[in-house]
């Protein structure tokens, strides 16, 4: 495994940094999920429920290491710390200044181990003029300018279906943990690091940030609707049966005209640059979308499109695309079993090593405090009796099962 033998103590919930400590485990690292007692990850609440789990805890949290303890509580923070001088990575999605209350911040650690990684996510994070407020997912929409550049242009800014920021931090905190890791191997220094939900989002703009200071002002994307505003004709276009996606540069765009039989109108002056697409964007996309209309089917369209290497590709539900090939095939679509919900569908590793075997089964999420014998054994050689008196007196959490004896 990529990282096998570098262990991370994750004291991370939801989603954002839980998702970059799952995709860790999934490259082999032994991630150790620290879980605030009493209750654990706050995710184990949400959609959907089974026992003391849900879905939405299993698809971020399969393949670590659970231990439950009480970080209210000066012994539990006591434990945390010796766990975490016996770790490669801390990760933690805390506001500014929470770690550092319980003497877990990465500087205070690192004094005692200077090669450790600190890494951390927040909303807006940990100085700055918004460090001191809390965030989620919209927040990291609105402040970034995606939301402005998101639904009709005569309506309102809409978020996406799906925790995006959240999930670019997740992707962009797993990438600089792998390469502090890469630095520390050349140099043995640990260092922080701090992602927040806002600039991963800010730095993929294409075109709006540099696009709007090249015109020195005079030019700024605005919201368009099912059409790309800056390369036409893309966009959403209705097709026989359901919807299709079409992304038609300056090079395609003369092979579109000679597919739709009208090869003539790469050359009118109304689409002939790519500026007169722009300026009759919604005359170019009724065009368009009434000649996709005329194929018996999606499937028929979209095969046409491919003949004349035209890019396209259909709208899907997420229900539909986890039963498309491209996900079946390369692994993105995967079954764990979990302990109270049985068999379920997750998703995947988003990228792909020559190096890394494929897993023979997916392994399952944690019950909370699952593992507290087995880390505090094996890290700090704490004996059983000890663990028991830690239990009892709140410091460390039972797993569920050991409070139903």
């Amino acid at each position: 495994m990529l990282l096998e033998n570098v262990r991370i103590l994750d004291f991370t919930q939801y989603l954002s940094g839980p998702s970059a400590t799952r995709m860790l485990a999934e490259l082999g690292a032994d991630v150790i999920k620290v879980e605030y007692g009493p209750s654990g990850d706050p995710s184990r609440t949400l959609p959907f429920v089974s026992g003391e789990t849900s879905s939405y805890y299993t698809q971020q949290n399969r393949g670590k290491r659970s231990i439950c303890i009480d970080l209210g509580n000066e012994a539990g923070c006591e434990l945390a710390r010796e766990l975490a001088l016996k770790c490669d990575v801390i990760v933690e999605n805390f506001g500014p200044g929470v770690m550092d209350r319980r003497g877990l911040g990465w500087r205070q650690l690192s004094r005692s181990k200077p090669e450790l990684i600190g890494a951390s996510i927040s909303a807006f994070g940990k100085s700055g003029p918004l460090s001191h407020l809390q965030g989620f997912d919209l927040m990291g929409q609105a402040l970034s300018g995606m939301m402005h550049l998101t639904g009709d242009p005569d309506g309102p800014p809409q978020f996406t279906g799906s925790p995006i920021a959240d999930c670019a931090a997740g992707l962009t905190l797993f990438g600089a943990i792998g390469h502090a890791l890469f630095h520390r191997e050349r140099t043995g220094e640990g260092q922080a690091i701090e992602v927040n939900l806002v600039d991963p989002l800010f730095a993929m703009h294409s075109i709006a940030v540099q696009g709007h200071s090249a015109t020195r002002g005079s030019w700024s994307q605005e919201r368009s609707g099912r059409q790309f505003s800056i390369v036409v004709p893309s966009g959403t276009y209705k097709g026989p049966e359901g919807w299709i996606v079409l992304q038609v540069l300056a090079p395609q765009w003369p092979r579109l005209c000679e597919a739709m039989g009208v090869p003539e109108l790469a050359d009118d002056e109304r689409y002939s640059s790519s500026d007169a697409r722009v300026e009759n964007a919604q005359t170019l996309l009724a065009l368009v979308e009434t000649w996709l209309q005329t194929f018996d089917s999606d499937a028929a369209a979209l095969e046409f499109l491919e003949s004349w290497r035209i890019p396209a590709a259909p709208v899907l539900s997420p229900e539909q695309a986890m039963e498309h090939p491209h996900f079946l095939e390369g692994g993105m679509v995967r079954t764990t079993l979990d302990p109270t919900l049985g068999e379920l569908l997750v998703t995947g590793l988003p990228m792909r090593f020559s190096r890394l075997e494929p897993s023979e089964a997916e392994p399952g999420p944690p019950t909370r405090g699952e593992h507290n014998a087995e880390v505090l054994e094996e890290l700090l050689g704490v004996s059983a009796d000890r663990i028991e008196f830690l239990e009892e007196s709140g410091a460390l959490i039972a797993a569920p099962d050991r409070h139903s004896r």
